[in-house]
């Protein structure tokens, strides 16, 4: 059997989908597994023991209609015999109904019956949605129970020895080390400055640790903001410049640090992956019950809105609320969550 995964989308959406590929591969081991990803994504599968083959989704060679009956003639010649679309949009849809697979499965949508032999629905209330919709897919595909996993990094052990030679030549190993996810990928998804200062400055009097910013090279600026907004206790335990190269070095790093706590996105998703305990401040727009996976085991606590105040969505679905965003995050004062904060830190300070 030959099967192929699709997601061309952001990094934790692709780390996310490792899942499918990993079932699929335990179940049928002589399984030739493919999983086609974009180019910046691919540093989270690296090594990744249960996935073949990785093909990148070229934007220019593939891009409009032309582009995209050329990615689906080269995956008809793969011959596989599933096609599993993640992403599930016509970017997608196209080139896995051109592959001519005899089975290709994919979410539920009026038009994605044209594309698919199979779709399903996903299961929008329950926790983890993003991790129950990607096993559901997997099980869909394979026709058989599974048991629920999740995504794992994979590291060398030269990554991580060399990670932790960074780690001794430019922090104090004496200290527990926590990274900030300072900033998340847009100001709809960040806390504002002055409150992350605030919660900065919990940390920094809870336990006596260091504070790694990781932030974006073009968020540097507002990042630098931030740390000015800080009081001078909580200054002098921040690393502000801590550089690797490339996004494994970041995640070798990561694997050597005690916590992360910041804006939820893809360094959540990854800390996860790594068994690296979270604090995840969630936007006032996105659903809390989409990516809060392992809460169960204590390692990784949430923040948002509807915690605080569950009225101001009325039933509804956190997404319908994205215009609000930047209003609604004025609401979530961190002395909303300070007790809990304090506690999440005291209890990896130990």
């Amino acid at each position: 059997m030959k099967v192929l995964v699709i997601q061309i989308k952001m990094i934790g959406d692709v780390l996310a989908s490792t899942v499918i590929c990993e079932t699929i591969k335990r179940e049928h081991p002589n399984c030739e597994v493919h999983y086609l990803i974009q180019k910046n994504t691919f540093p989270v599968v690296e090594n990744n023991p249960f996935i073949n083959k990785i093909l990148l989704f070229e934007e220019e060679k593939y891009k409009g209609l032309k582009g995209l009956f050329r990615l689906g003639t080269e995956l008809k010649l793969e011959k596989y015999d599933t096609v599993i679309d993640v992403y599930g949009k016509f970017q997608s849809l196209l080139p896995t109904y051109l592959s001519g697979a005899k089975k290709r499965v994919g979410t539920y949508k009026w038009y994605s019956k044209l594309f698919l032999t199979e779709t399903i629905i996903p299961d929008t209330e329950c926790n983890g949605t993003a991790n129950a919709f990607r096993i559901l897919l997997a099980k869909t595909a394979i026709k058989k129970e599974v048991q629920q996993i999740f995504p794992k990094i994979h590291l060398t052990s030269s990554e991580i020895e060399t990670a932790k030679n960074q780690i001794a030549s430019q922090l104090d190993v004496s200290k527990k080390t926590i990274m900030i996810s300072v900033l998340g990928s847009g100001k709809n998804k960040s806390l504002p400055n002055a409150y992350m200062a605030e919660v900065l400055n919990n940390i920094a009097s809870t336990a006596d640790v260091q504070l790694v910013f990781n932030y974006m090279p073009n968020q540097q600026e507002e990042a630098k903001a931030i740390f000015e907004l800080c009081n001078t206790e909580t200054k002098t335990k921040i690393i502000f410049d801590f550089y690797v190269k490339g996004l494994r070095g970041f995640l070798a790093v990561l694997s050597q640090c005690d916590a992360l706590v910041g804006n939820e996105g893809g360094a959540t998703n990854m800390s996860k992956a790594l068994n690296i305990p979270t604090f995840t401040i969630y936007a006032p727009w996105i659903n809390r019950t989409s990516w809060n996976i392992f809460e169960e085991t204590g390692l990784h606590e949430i923040v948002h809105l509807s915690d605080y105040f569950p009225d101001l969505y009325k039933n509804k679905h956190p997404k319908n609320f994205k215009e609000k965003a930047l209003e609604w995050y004025d609401k979530l004062n961190p002395k909303l969550f300070a007790d809990k904060l304090q506690q999440f830190v005291k209890k990896i300070s130990q």
